[in-house]
């Protein structure tokens, strides 16, 4: 299985190669970059291809109310691989993880509410994952709030047999988190060994999977 991060922020070739050669010399193996321009987004996947990872484009769509994102969600994907959406609502993240278009999602900290039982049942039925990013935890001031969020977060997903998944979030190599240190946190959250690996493999290969397949496209 190969370790994967799907949320890097990369716009162009340049930010691209910065990002590869240490993503490769963490052990990573298949990356994800986001970027508001499509073509930059492209020459950075670019790039992390040339040096040796499976890389692919994505994009993400905030949403309050799922009626006024939905032709967002339909237009963005026909120019990105890979469609996350960060809910700001319990309708919206039930619906984002039933849209056939969208593969990941984003659960911030201070949204640790939504991921409940309803939620897990959406997430099996629609085949979407929920994306943790770490980045929170490398920002300035006191970083208890934003760990402890993650940490519900992870556990309920675990507890609710919901796939999850960890990125980075990284707009430079110091942002990155080699794999074993991602999955060494997710055991310290009380998350068990096997689906900690899983987080950085397979779940982010069934992300890609639903992306890929096209559907609803």
């Amino acid at each position: 299985m190969k370790p994967c991060d799907l949320g890097l922020v990369a716009c162009g070739r340049r930010a691209g190669e910065q990002l590869a050669q240490m993503l490769l010399r963490l052990g990573y193996r298949v990356a994800a970059v986001e970027c508001s321009d499509p073509r930059g987004a492209a020459e950075a996947a670019r790039a992390l291809r040339e040096a040796g990872l499976e890389a692919y484009t994505r994009a993400t769509v905030e949403a309050e109310r799922w009626q006024d994102v939905v032709r967002q969600v339909a237009r963005l994907s026909l120019s990105y691989d890979l469609m996350a959406v960060k809910p700001r609502s319990a309708e919206a993240a039930r619906l984002a993880a039933r849209d056939p278009r969208v593969s990941l999602v984003t659960l911030t900290p201070s949204m640790a509410r939504y991921m409940d039982k309803s939620q897990a049942l959406m997430l099996r039925e629609g085949g979407s994952v929920v994306e943790l990013r770490l980045l929170p935890l490398l920002r300035g001031g006191d970083p208890r709030a934003a760990l402890r969020g993650i940490m519900i977060i992870a556990r309920r997903a675990s507890a609710y047999d919901a796939a999850f998944t960890v990125t980075s979030g990284a707009r430079s190599p110091w942002q990155l988190w080699p794999p074993a240190s991602a999955r060494a946190l997710l055991e310290a959250f009380g998350v068990p060994p096997q689906l900690a690996l899983l987080a950085l493999t397979a779940y982010c290969r069934k992300a890609l999977d639903k992306a890929l397949a096209g559907e609803g496209r």
